[in-house]
């Protein structure tokens, strides 16, 4: 049987997931809506469902909403591979730089630029 204790954390935490659920639907919908161009939710709601005519419409299907699921599912993948360093080394505090990733990757960058000069358009 559950303590009391136990399920207070368990609903603390689904509040917490909720919060952060509504919060990232919020900003996805905000970061359609606002730009160079404000543009209507209800606008947004029909290019959405798939009625793609006027030049809002197109901006939204082929310019803010692939920014948007990409900036999504990029900042997904830096938590998962976060929470992955973090379980590998068994340190809450572990930081791409402590296995020496950032280093690498600026190594990495250097080289293309020195070797491959005509691939940093």
């Amino acid at each position: 049987m559950e303590t009391d204790e136990t399920i207070k954390s368990k609903s603390l935490k689904i509040i917490i997931i909720l919060f952060f659920t509504g919060f990232t639907i919020f900003a996805m919908v905000a970061s359609l809506t606002l730009g160079s161009v404000d543009i209507s939710f209800s606008t947004i709601v029909h290019t959405l469902l798939g009625n793609v005519q006027t030049t809002d419409e197109m901006v939204i299907w082929n310019i803010r909403f692939p920014r948007n699921i990409v900036g999504a599912l990029v900042g997904a993948n830096l938590a998962v591979s976060g929470a992955i360093l973090q379980a590998v080394m068994k340190n809450p505090l572990a930081d791409p730089g402590i296995v020496g990733v950032s280093s690498g990757a600026g190594l990495a960058g250097v080289i293309m630029l020195i070797f491959m000069p005509e691939a940093s358009i």
